[in-house]
């Protein structure tokens, strides 16, 4: 009796997390990007998980600015797995005081269909300098 209500249980279980959308994580869960001014730009991965129990589609992603693009290069994410992102952004007109940010907004069929990463862009030469004086 014992092993026929686990069976239910489980059955049960797996069942509930098919009917659940997909639904977005990302690692790191805050990125931080560091340049340097003599840099052309910023390039960082970043790591999407779809704790859903649908396939994830990701159909584009848009960024907050004009200097910054994505690369999708999992458009498609089963449920339980991991895909990946590429944000890149030019920092070649950021000045030396800039402490930054630009938000990329995933657009999917998960159960938020827009879901924002911000990414924090940091001066090298700016935390040089605050550290020395």
């Amino acid at each position: 009796m014992r092993t026929l209500l686990v069976s239910f249980l489980f059955l049960f279980s797996s069942i509930q997390a098919v009917n659940q959308p997909a639904d977005i994580i990302i690692r790191p869960g805050e990125p931080i990007a560091y340049f340097s001014p003599d840099e052309e730009g910023v390039v960082m991965d970043i790591t999407v998980l779809n704790k859903g129990g649908e396939t994830l589609k990701i159909h584009e992603v848009k960024s907050s600015c004009y200097c910054a693009s994505a690369v999708v290069n999992n458009p498609l994410i089963r449920p339980m797995g991991k895909g990946k992102l590429t944000l890149q952004v030019s920092t070649g007109r950021m000045r030396e005081d800039s402490l930054t940010r630009v938000d990329f907004t995933v657009m999917s069929n998960a159960k938020d269909s827009a879901f924002s990463i911000p990414l924090y862009l940091v001066n090298k030469k700016f935390l040089k300098d605050n550290q020395e004086h």
